[in-house]
């Protein structure tokens, strides 16, 4: 392997200094990344990995960039709709594998697997003792029964929206399948049941995995364990989180991060590099199991961290139409409801053109239009729902259970909408409190996004709002407060509102609105 490292350095290097040469004839290139840069479309729990990456780009010598657009199911998406074409060399997913699924093998022209991860549970200690779980590897079965006796909370991200959550999914479905064969929509029928036993004991939700191990290990009362990757919940136990990392025992699917050059990447010599880069990381093995994931060579020298359990690899689907199926069922059935409250202005800033783009992102939510590449995002089935309009001051809200199948229901939610007028001052605070007041933060997964598009003019402050929450909260538990940035919110302020209510922000103000509200979705 050294000296297939050593050939295709030294076969590079020339080409590389010559290239770099011509980049410094240009004032507008840059020093640090020049256009014949080796530049690869990453997962974004990948970014680990990037110093790891720029050790091989000074041993190498070439420079390599790594872009991280997304998750790899949007990376996914946007590699079939041929958005990397010509843009960038190449991609570093969790796999590969939902690249087949959708049919896009063809927009890649090799791959490399790099290191696996299966999705595992990362339980708090004490509750691992509690059931057992600390000397036998339960089943997934074993988790579900748990869950349905009410021993045992968790949270997951959204398998619409994030590649652990549906590798999790697809996980459990085929592990209670028990065929030895990829899932089918019979199989899906046949455990249902259990899965909705298991995933009624959801308490928290997440559009990725970041979030959800920041918000899973600042407050653990959240749940007993989360789903994520084994590296990223090894990663969280060595920062101090008291946690087992558990990797269910009848099997799972795991992330292989497989470096693949692009059928039409933006250089002509990409895929010599890519070669010499994932030769590179196949010689470094050991530095790539610091963190924590499991290298394809060497393993006899694994961490030992990762040795001790029974890793069994599950089939992966092979009928897009099964896991949408699938996928759509969780949402609708499965998993535990969501108590989802929308605080949007109509202050008189929103007057025209932002006023009826937000009127008609909160119809595609109702009548089920809303979209992404990865899935629906419209509103669920049996989510409870409250619509609160504000301006100088809250009016009265609008709250009901979501039915798709109800044309009445979804009336009712649309002639809320369809009757805003923009008008009056923006009261933020008065408005908040009014409804975390209301809201029970044990009453399903709740959540409150606010939309505003300027700053208070009218009702608290934030340092007011401040001493009013902290009161409110202090018994009854808190409500995550996810805010869209725009028009001219203040940033400052929002960013503040988010960190102290453990939401999020979703900045909208040089983009797409309706995204942002989609985006969103994977953490209600």
């Amino acid at each position: 392997m050294k000296k297939l490292v050593a050939l295709l350095v030294a076969l590079l290097t020339g080409s590389v200094l010559v290239a770099c040469g011509e980049n410094s004839k240009d004032p507008n290139a840059s020093p640090f990344f020049p256009d014949d840069a080796l530049s690869i479309v990453a997962a974004t729990e990948l970014k680990d990995l990037e110093p790891l990456v720029m050790q091989a780009s000074r041993d190498l010598g070439f420079p390599i960039t790594l872009e991280f657009h997304g998750g790899t199911l949007q990376n996914s998406q946007d590699l079939k709709n041929g958005k990397f074409n010509g843009e960038v060399d190449a991609t570093w997913m969790a796999t590969n594998r939902y690249v087949d699924l959708i049919g896009a093998r063809g927009a890649l022209a090799d791959e490399t697997k790099i290191a696996s991860s299966p999705v595992a549970f990362g339980v708090n200690k004490a509750k691992a003792k509690e059931l057992g779980w600390d000397i036998k590897q339960p089943t997934w079965s074993d988790f579900a029964d748990a869950a349905r006796e009410g021993k045992f909370t968790f949270g997951m991200t959204d398998p619409s929206s994030s590649n652990s959550g549906f590798s999790a999914l697809v996980s459990v479905a085929t592990a209670m399948a028990d065929t030895g064969s990829a899932l089918t929509d019979h199989d899906v029928e046949k455990v249902s049941p259990r899965l909705q036993e298991l995933f009624q004991a959801l308490t928290l939700v997440s559009g990725s995995s970041g979030w959800l191990a920041d918000v899973f290990k600042e407050d653990p009362s959240k749940a007993d364990a989360i789903i994520n990757y084994e590296s990223t919940l090894h990663q969280l136990r060595a920062e101090g989180a008291a946690i087992e990392v558990i990797v269910p025992a009848d099997g799972v699917i795991s992330a292989d991060y497989p470096l693949s050059t692009l059928a039409e990447p933006k250089n002509d010599d990409a895929a010599a590099k890519v070669k010499a880069l994932s030769a590179w990381l196949l010689d470094h093995q050991q530095s790539v199991a610091e963190s924590f994931r499991r290298p394809v060579s060497d393993v006899e020298n694994m961490p030992a961290e990762l040795q001790g359990q029974t890793v069994i690899e599950l089939p992966f689907p092979g009928n897009y139409g099964t896991v949408q199926s699938l996928v759509d069922r969780y949402n609708n059935e499965f998993r535990t409801r969501g108590n989802t409250t929308f605080v949007l202005d109509t202050s008189g800033s929103m007057e025209g053109e932002r006023l009826d783009s937000l009127k008609e992102i909160m119809t595609s939510l109702i009548d089920g239009s809303a979209a992404t590449d990865t899935g629906n995002v419209s509103l669920r089935d049996g989510e409870m729902v409250t619509l609160q309009q504000f301006a100088s001051v809250p009016y009265v809200p609008f709250t009901g259970e979501y039915n798709s199948a109800d044309p009445a229901v979804k009336k009712q939610f649309q002639d809320y909408i369809d009757g805003f007028q923009a008008g009056g001052e923006t009261n933020i605070y008065d408005t908040l409190i009014d409804v975390i007041t209301k809201t029970d933060p044990k009453a399903g997964i709740t959540s409150i996004v606010l939309l505003t598009d300027g700053e208070v003019t009218a009702g608290r402050d934030l340092a007011t709002f401040k001493q009013d929450y902290d009161r409110i909260t202090l018994k009854k538990g808190t409500v995550p407060v996810f805010v869209i940035l725009y028009g001219e919110a203040n940033v400052e302020e929002m960013n503040l509102l988010a960190d102290m209510t453990g939401g999020a922000v979703f900045d909208a103000l040089n983009g797409d609105l309706a995204e942002a509200f989609k985006e969103i979705r994977g953490y209600q």
